[in-house]
């Protein structure tokens, strides 16, 4: 069997965490032994659960000075201090361990940022993998080009999870353009089909529901909802319901308040499983700045929900004409008007047509098992 360790940051909810766990659903098992090492022991217990039975421990210097909470507490002042990061030793130290006593022969940094450090530590593997999920953090200085030539320059393979953003990359790294591919993240569809099941009535039926996904953070401009709602003039009410959590929760609820939206924006909190709320609602949007692949979009679709976008470059991977819309932000509330009063009829249309959407992982799946399988 092929050994093959995934190295995530943390546990808490979001996208890279949702993709590995799809993914650990589907991949075959009696080919690969698996294992998941996590960096931090932050986040919540979802992730910790599902991640269990292929966790490996840490030493024990690497918890002392790594995941204590007062150890962590002195190492911030520290770094703040020295104005570096000091765990680099550490972090090398640890990877070294880990490959002497396990002998991985796939090694995978499953987010951008620290795991990748840490990986570039491991050696004598026969293949490290960079996954790149965010494309926020793609470096655009002469210097953090050159840190980023150095550091994945140490890598067999760097995939990116959208063909846009695989080539944004190879453009800004082109003398590691042959070592950047892009692979979509595989969605498991009876997995989260069983999960939505739920005849409980989440929602007022006679309005029409529209659902936004994901981290309270800057990049999903969930602040913007409350005053695009107040734009919103539709003959049918209807209720925009925000589930996540993050620091932009206060900001969302000051900006709810402003516009008066309390009726109509509806801050849920973070759900461990969100698919009911997808599969009841009428309309899922997207009104991040950007993304490299949407899980929301693409589970949506998966359970028949219409979906609209803001207007970045992979949206155009995720959305047609048979599923959905694509605006940008400043034509959203219009846009959001002619679907709710089904102008023309268009959102019965796309209603109808999303119904047949099947989602395969079958290429997805043979493409992994490539880049695994090397040599």
């Amino acid at each position: 069997m092929i050994k093959l360790l995934f190295v995530i940051p943390e546990y808490s909810h979001g996208g890279t965490n949702k993709s590995l766990e799809n993914l650990l659903s589907l991949i075959d098992k009696t080919k690969y032994q698996i294992s998941v090492y996590c960096l931090y022991e932050d986040g919540g217990p979802y992730y910790k659960q599902i991640f269990s039975p292929y966790i490996l421990k840490k030493s024990w210097l690497y918890y002392w000075l790594h995941d204590n909470v007062w150890t962590r507490k002195v190492m911030g002042g520290y770094n703040k201090l020295t104005k570096r990061d000091n765990f680099s030793f550490l972090y090398k130290r640890e990877a070294r361990v880990l490959q002497k006593r396990y002998n991985f022969d796939v090694v995978v940094a499953y987010q951008e940022g620290k795991t990748t450090e840490f990986v570039s530590f491991i050696d004598q593997c026969k293949n490290k993998v960079a996954w790149y999920h965010c494309p926020y953090i793609i470096c655009k200085t002469k210097e953090a080009q050159q840190r980023a030539l150095s550091l994945y320059g140490q890598f067999d393979k760097t995939v990116c999870v959208s063909r846009c953003f695989a080539e944004m990359m190879r453009e800004i790294l082109p003398t590691l353009s042959e070592k950047i591919i892009w692979i979509y993240n595989t969605v498991n569809v009876p997995l989260i089909r069983q999960m939505a099941a739920n005849e409980i009535r989440l929602f007022d039926e006679q309005l029409f529901n529209i659902v936004s996904i994901g981290r309270l953070t800057s990049q999903k401009q969930f602040e913007l909802i409350p005053q695009m709602a107040s734009f919103v003039k539709s003959s049918r009410p209807f209720r925009w319901h925000i589930i996540g959590a993050g620091s932009y929760e206060q900001l969302i609820r000051e900006k709810i308040a402003e516009f008066n939206m309390q009726d109509k924006v509806i801050l849920m909190g973070a759900k461990d499983n969100p698919y009911p709320y997808i599969f009841h609602a009428d309309l899922v949007v997207c009104t991040s700045d950007s993304e490299s692949f949407s899980y929301v979009l693409a589970e949506a679709k998966c359970l028949h929900t219409p979906v609209l976008s803001n207007d970045f470059p992979v949206a155009y991977e995720v959305i047609d004409d048979s599923c959905g819309w694509i605006a940008n932000l400043k034509e959203m509330p219009q846009v959001l008007t002619r679907i709710i009063n089904n102008v023309d009829g268009e959102y019965d249309r796309k209603k109808a047509s999303i119904m047949k959407y099947e989602y395969s992982n079958e290429e997805i799946l043979q493409r992994i098992e490539e880049l695994f399988d090397k040599k």
